[in-house]
């Protein structure tokens, strides 16, 4: 009886987990299933119609708009996530700024979001490496939570002009890959 009585309890535990722990696995709630292999891949989220979350933004010189309107008026818009203290972020941000220079003005807006970082030490990196393009700071989590967290960093997304998730990357990224990412994006 006690054997029973256990299982019991613990398929009723199980059943109250399994909701919760499938917003862990499913970060973006695209709501589809996914084996582990996919969801650890770099491109798990790749090809799956997601529409980025409805975000007002504020970059660190004070400019607002909203993400869909930011979508609205580019092809594509990349958003990365970063932080001041974060190596292969670091390392990747002059790879960004060359592209988008090369691409800024080509219907492809750049945004990036400093996640768990101060608005000083922002402002500082952003002056030292010269970065034009818009930078955001999300102080209280909420640009991340919206997409549903940001487990890895630098994490870029790439939102088509009808305000999808076209493709995620997590992870460093070097100016030829992003390039290929955009050219790959904008074939579309």
């Amino acid at each position: 009886m006690v054997v029973v009585g256990g299982f019991f309890v613990g398929a009723v535990l199980f059943a109250q987990l399994a909701q919760p722990l499938h917003t862990v696995f499913d970060p973006l709630q695209v709501k589809k299933f996914v084996s582990v292999r996919q969801l650890f891949s770099p491109n798990a989220f790749e090809g799956v119609p997601t529409k980025a979350p409805e975000l007002a933004l504020t970059t660190i010189e004070g400019r607002r708009f909203t993400l869909k309107e930011l979508s609205s008026q580019n092809q594509l818009v990349v958003i990365n996530f970063w932080a001041s203290w974060c190596r292969p972020c670091i390392e990747e941000m002059p790879h960004i700024e060359k592209v988008h220079r090369t691409y800024g003005g080509k219907k492809v807006a750049f945004l990036g979001i400093a996640i768990r970082d101060s608005d000083f030490a922002v402002r500082r990196f952003v002056a030292q490496e010269k970065i034009t393009y818009d930078i955001a700071l999300d102080e209280e989590d909420k640009i991340t939570t919206a997409f549903g967290g940001v487990g890895t960093l630098p994490t870029t997304i790439f939102i088509d002009s009808k305000n999808n998730i076209a493709k995620v990357h997590r992870g460093y990224m070097d100016q030829q890959q992003l390039e290929g990412n955009l050219k790959s994006l904008l074939e579309r």
